[in-house]
């Protein structure tokens, strides 16, 4: 079933170039990072493969690969299967990064080690330009986002729709305060910048309005 997921969601990328580019995108929680990319960070995503391990989490719920818990949703117990969604996420890593497929990576960046391991991934497959996007919020927006699409998504599922809203546990967020930089996410980008070909800054922090370009840096593309 494993395999299955990783053939469906890598078949449906084969038209994605292969040009040795990636992209890793950081945030909170409720950050909106894919708003960020598909709207206002200029990027064609179907020029790119993006590997979300949360996405994966949905796939696996729907094909009834989440544990059944009672009084759980399928999507509230999929922290049960969060070793086994970053395992398929890596898997179709590996798969795509000998091909130089393009590549974004949507994750957290809350560990330092972790997102400098898939820079030099990256770089010892080949990629050519890595760059970095980071959505800023406040740790408290991140922890208000985060239970209103829990309490959405749970909703849906009452009224008989979807799987309903992954649960992410407030002091979770919260552990991810940092006093100089708002949040260790942060921190790990400010510290994984010097590793990339061009990065951005955004803040997306307040509801209703679009999200803003705080910073940006880097090389031109073609450039030393």
């Amino acid at each position: 079933m494993q395999d299955a997921i990783i053939a469906d969601l890598y078949g449906a990328a084969r038209e994605v170039p292969c040009e040795r580019r990636a992209i890793l995108a950081g945030g909170l929680p409720g950050a909106g990072k894919t708003t960020v990319l598909e709207r206002f960070a200029g990027i064609d995503r179907s020029r790119y493969l993006t590997i979300n391990p949360d996405e994966i989490k949905d796939e696996m719920a729907k094909r009834g690969m989440v544990p059944n818990v009672e009084g759980l949703t399928p999507m509230e117990a999929s922290d049960l299967v969060h070793e086994e969604s970053s395992h398929i996420a890596k898997q179709i890593a590996l798969r795509a990064m000998p091909e130089e497929r393009n590549i974004i990576w949507d994750i957290t960046m809350s560990s330092r080690e972790s997102t400098e391991r898939r820079i030099g991934d990256l770089r010892a497959a080949g990629y050519s330009r890595v760059e970095g996007i980071f959505v800023e919020i406040p740790v408290d927006v991140g922890i208000h986002r985060s239970d209103a699409r829990h309490r959405e998504g749970h909703d849906s599922y009452r009224a008989g729709h979807g799987l309903g809203g992954r649960f992410v546990p407030a002091e979770v967020v919260a552990a991810q305060a940092d006093s100089d930089w708002g949040s260790g996410n942060r921190r790990t980008f400010e510290e994984i910048k010097p590793r990339l070909d061009a990065w951005l800054l955004c803040d997306n922090s307040v509801d209703g309005r679009d999200p803003l370009l705080v910073d940006s840096g880097g090389r031109e593309e073609g450039k030393g």
